[in-house]
């Protein structure tokens, strides 16, 4: 090997190992923050609380801040103001058992009554001495209040509101300042002071004074910070110069003193020495802020840290001035910046680009993933290369593009995958071969074979042979031979014309299942019969073509899962039928980018906004996003894998993802959202509490405030209703709703949250009255009532006489009034019915009469000629004139008939009939005239015999219209049926007809006097419309009933009820 040779492959080695240099581990938390763009007073947090109703309290260089989620409320100090806090330099915080919040200042002690929002100061005890510098507030087991000062510690006497001194006399304090007071588990109280420990004994009150050793002091040429007594009784103590201290106190014998340090050279000791605020979270881990960043103590002398400065993410700031853990289990860091916010127990691992430190990701954008039989992680970028990330030892190996057979064709990377000791890269520029061992890497291109340099899937099959999805079809790398074939012409040539490859996927049975990106077929390919076939899969609403499919999984019983562009779609192999699922359906964003499956079936798929779990058991979405500690709720296609242990990898433009699938319900924030009442606001008018109160009637405008004290999601949305006003539930995301101009009565408020995963919390209430006004209350309704019955005693014998000469009179007028309506109405209804008698019996008489005319004439025109008329046709002239003659003559009949029964004089002779035997021989005999048309006549009975009271011939005469109305309008091939049935005390007689049917509209005038309901094909018909009035008026004479049920195109059908025995005499006249 040359010299030139040697330096290369020297500066190779050297360039890769740069980037391979161990730091610390690379496990981000997702920190939200909080600054003074966000409302607080100033950016330097010193002390953080949680009081009972939720709110959190920010203590800060410049005044205290109340933050319920949604605003920030500032209360400073005015010394021109009353009702101001003593002092805005702001040092520690604690509630009472009486709900007040107790501030500690530079420069004095407020109180703030949090029911009332009423401040009370403290500038000095009862003997003048100044609060100076309340570093902390203790409140006991017992519900006793201690604050300490620079020099003294106070007890609260609230009976007397003040404070007393607590330790006499105590000379160290004249030597040290006292910095931190703490209860431990037996009740003791522990004061730290610059330079020791002090005991108060619960029992016994000894005070009790520690040292480390002779020399008579914890830390040397230093001072104490602050102290935190662990769930198992040690005692921690921060420094300003000496790191963190751990004091196991040994009651009779030497106490243990454990001292962490920084080591530059050591990621895994604390950041600086410089140790500032302590607490121990809910699950006993320890999380000490320092000047360089949050750390976790991991035990058996080892620390995590958190630093800022590498994305939005971060810390705000490395300077940690309080910690606290809110009541949901997020931890609240305070900074010289302002304030971070992060779940300490999140189950998903955040992985993501440092840009000050070489050690860790190349980039946030992740395009790629794989997981090498060794464990290794092999994460490509976007644009930076390649990483190899060893988990176990927090190392990282970059590999980038370049000149030689240790770089790649391209920084872009496309899609990962590989087996046994290669490594396979797809980028943007050709495929990549690489040896795990050596690293050494082998390039091709469309020189070598490939139908195209963009690589977009990739897959190794059982056999290891290599297939290689391209924007220009497929090709596959032989195992065997390393060379590349083009699998294009001989497998998917006429079968598809979309050849942009975007997934292969093997399926457990050997067949090759093929994704295109453009037109979004499904292929399924059988390599050993090189038999295909093309699956179109539609959307199952607008039955269009689903456009790209991004990635295929399978899954239990024959099911594959397939991500597209427009939603998760469930292919079943063996029938080739799908159902798609949409953000309709609780999918979290319709455009997936990868699929895995757990270990019970259930797909996982990342998409543009979260991801989302497909739970097989209950059907439904569970939904994960960047509240869980996701990267971000976009992630990148190609980036997701199933690593050997179980554990799902998923890469998006902000980082990588980690996690067990198993862990189920612990990946998600998943809570019941509660609700509090912030104020209410009544005309301008703030109240902590309206339960129960009542208003006046002009006091109708109210403003309701309200929040929720869990801040794990902003996405929260409220849901709420006033009774009476609102029936329905109302969404919102606002914290407050506003009613005006409430009318008097009794109202019930009603609120509930629902966190983003669709958890809905309780119901919560408030109830309030508005009065009405005096002239409206119940006393001023009985006096208006007394006045009214005594006007109305005294007036009640004028009232009397006059309603009786009213009465009188009202009666003569009512009565002529309705003779005159009576007499006019009559007038009116018969001059109308002349008007549509003389119109229709002009028309009915001119059509027969035209016919008459026109066959006489004929018959004359005949006559004239030499040869003169036949006999046969002067027969059948005459027989077309005595069928009009009939007509006539029917017609003159139906008009005398009707005449007599406008005027009274029609009458029916009622006997006793069979009324079976009546209408079966009246159909018969019509039934050859009909049928002799081509309508079919049936006949069905189903009784032999019914008596009834009936006029025969007037029933025959009836059966007749309603045969003949059926046979006019029933064309040739129909059908018309009469059917008769026992009722008991009724007979009900039907004729139904298939012909062209009438319009609902116009059945209720059906029955009027020459309201015959004609269109365009109905003219030849003719008719007069006489019929079926006729035949209402005769049935109505028996007390009988008839209506008509009709549809156009399918038919009519006339109803007669007729009673069997009803209370008619012998002859009735109307």
């Amino acid at each position: 090997m040359s010299i030139r040779n040697n330096i290369l492959f020297i500066l190779t080695v050297f360039f890769i190992c740069t980037f391979t240099r161990i730091s610390h581990a690379q496990e981000h938390m997702n920190f939200k923050y909080l600054t003074i763009e966000n409302g607080l007073s100033q950016s330097t947090a010193a002390a953080i609380y949680q009081d009972s109703r939720g709110y959190i309290w920010i203590g800060t260089n410049e005044g205290l801040n109340r933050y319920n989620g949604f605003e920030i409320k500032v209360y400073k100090s005015d010394k021109y103001k009353k009702g101001s806090i003593v002092n805005n330099y702001i040092l520690s915080l604690q509630e009472d058992n009486s709900n007040n919040l107790w501030v500690g200042t530079n420069k004095g002690i407020s109180k703030i009554n949090l029911k009332t929002d009423e401040i009370t100061n403290f500038e000095c005890d009862e003997n003048g001495n100044p609060f100076y510098k309340v570093r902390s507030i203790l409140l006991t087991e017992r519900g006793t209040l201690i604050v300490i000062t620079q020099k003294n510690v106070y007890l609260y006497d609230e009976k007397n509101n003040k404070f007393t001194v607590a330790l006499h006399e105590q000379e160290i304090f004249k030597t040290e300042d006292i910095v931190d007071i703490k209860e431990d588990k037996s009740s003791n109280i522990w004061v730290g002071t610059t330079k020791s420990l002090i005991k108060v004994d619960r029992n016994t009150k000894e005070i009790i004074q520690y040292y480390s050793d002779d020399s008579g002091s914890i830390i040397k040429d230093d001072k104490i910070n602050s102290i935190l007594i662990d769930k198992e009784n040690n005692i921690w103590v921060s420094t300003s110069n000496n790191g963190l201290i751990k004091v196991i106190i040994k009651e009779g014998e030497s106490n243990e003193i454990i001292r962490y340090y920084h080591d530059e050279n050591d990621s895994t000791t604390i950041p600086s020495n410089t140790t500032k605020s302590m607490i121990e979270d809910n699950n006993g881990a320890l999380w000490i802020g320092t000047d360089a960043g949050l750390c976790k103590y991991l035990g058996n002398g080892k620390f995590y840290t958190y630093y800022s400065n590498f994305n939005d993410n971060s810390l705000l700031d490395d300077n940690i001035y309080s910690l606290m853990q809110d009541s949901t289990g997020l931890i609240w860091v305070g900074t010289y910046t302002g304030i971070n916010i992060f779940e300490p127990n999140n189950k998903i691992i955040q992985y993501k680009s440092d840009p000050l430190n070489d050690n860790s990701l190349s980039s946030n954008i992740i395009q790629g993933v794989y997981e090498d039989d060794n464990g290794l992680l092999w994460i490509g970028t976007k644009n930076r290369g390649i990483n190899i990330m060893d988990k176990d030892n927090n190392k990282y190996t970059r590999i980038y593009a370049g000149e030689g057979k240790n770089h790649l064709s391209s920084n872009m990377i496309k899609v990962i995958t590989g087996n046994k000791d290669t490594v396979w890269v797809g980028t943007d520029y050709g495929l990549n071969q690489i040896d795990r061992k050596t690293l050494n890497i082998k390039k091709y291109t469309t020189e070598d074979g490939l139908l195209d340099d963009s690589i977009e899937s990739l897959l190794v099959d059982r056999e290891g042979n290599l297939w290689i999805g391209t924007e220009n079809g497929i090709n596959i790398l032989d195992n065997k031979t390393g060379k590349i074939k083009d699998k294009t012409k001989n497998m998917l040539e006429n079968v598809v014309s979309d050849m942009h490859i975007q997934e292969i996927y093997e399926d457990s049975e050997g067949i090759f299942w093929l994704g295109t990106y453009i037109q979004g077929s499904l292929i399924r390919l059988d390599a050993e019969t090189r038999k295909c076939k093309v699956y179109k899969i539609l959307d199952s609403e607008t039955k269009e073509e689903i456009s790209t499919i991004k990635c295929i999984a399978e899954g239990k019983d024959n099911i594959l899962w397939i991500g597209t562009s427009e939603g998760l779609i469930k292919f079943d192999k063996k029938n080739g039928t799908s159902i798609k699922y949409t953000d309709e359906d609780g999918l979290c964003n319709n455009t997936i980018h990868g699929l895995l499956i757990d270990d019970d079936g259930n797909p996982w798929v990342s998409t543009n906004n979260g991801i989302s779990k497909f739970d097989l058991s209950k059907n439904e979405f569970r939904n994960l996003s960047k509240a869980e500690g996701l990267q971000s709720n976009e992630f990148n296609d190609k980036s997701y894998f199933k690593t050997s242990d179980g554990s799902f990898v998923f890469g998006g433009i902000k980082g990588l993802n980690i996690f067990d699938p198993s862990d189920g319900e612990e990946l998600y924030t998943d809570y019941n959202p509660k609700v509090t009442f912030e104020e209410f606001i009544v005309m301008n008018e703030k109240y902590k509490d309206i339960n129960n109160l009542k208003f006046s009637y002009s006091q109708n405008d109210i403003e309701i405030r309200y929040f929720t004290p869990q801040y794990k999601n902003n996405n929260l949305r409220f849901y709420y209703k006033l009774d009476g006003i609102t029936d329905n539930w109302v969404s919102t995301t606002s914290n407050e709703v506003v009613f005006n101009k409430l009318s008097p009565g009794k109202y019930t408020f009603r609120i509930k949250a629902i966190s983003q995963n669709g958890t809905m919390g309780k119901e919560y209430k408030v109830n309030f009255t508005i009065k009405p006004p005096v002239w409206k209350s119940e006393g001023a309704v009985l006096l208006y009532m007394v006045i009214i019955v005594l006007i109305i005693y005294n007036n009640s014998n004028k009232v009397k006489k006059l309603d009786n000469l009213v009465a009188i009179r009202t009666e003569a007028l009512i009565n002529e009034m309705e003779t005159n309506k009576q007499l006019f109405d009559k007038i009116i209804k018969a001059e109308r019915s002349k008007n549509n008698y003389f119109i229709n019996l002009s028309h009915e008489l001119r059509t027969p009469l035209n016919v008459i005319s026109s066959v006489e004439q004929l018959i004359s025109n005949l006559n004239r000629t030499e040869k003169g008329i036949s006999k046969e046709k002067i027969d059948e002239y005459m027989k077309v004139m005595n069928k009009n003659v009939k007509r006539l003559l029917n017609l003159i009949n139906n008009i005398i008939d009707t005449t007599k029964i406008e005027n009274g004089k029609y009458k029916i002779n009622l006997e006793e009939e069979n009324i079976v035997y009546i209408v079966e021989e009246i159909a018969l005999s019509v039934r050859d005239a009909i049928e002799s048309t081509g309508i079919n006549l049936i006949i069905d009975t189903n009784t032999e015999e019914k008596i009834i009271k009936c006029d025969r011939n007037e029933i025959e005469r009836c059966i007749i219209n309603l045969l003949s109305n059926a046979s006019k309008f029933t064309p040739s091939g129909g059908t018309i049926t009469v059917d008769i049935e026992d009722l008991g005390e009724k007979v009900k007689i039907t004729v139904e007809d298939t012909g062209i049917g009438i319009e609902e509209k116009y059945h209720k005038y059906i029955f009027d006097r020459f309201n015959q309901i004609v269109d365009s094909s109905m003219e030849t018909k003719g008719g007069s419309g006489l019929g079926l009035t006729i035949t209402k008026h005769i049935i109505d004479m028996h007390n009988g009933e008839i209506y008509i049920e009709s549809e156009v195109d399918k038919g009519t059908k006339f109803t007669i009820i007729l009673p069997a025995d009803g209370d008619i005499e012998k002859s009735i006249v109307i």
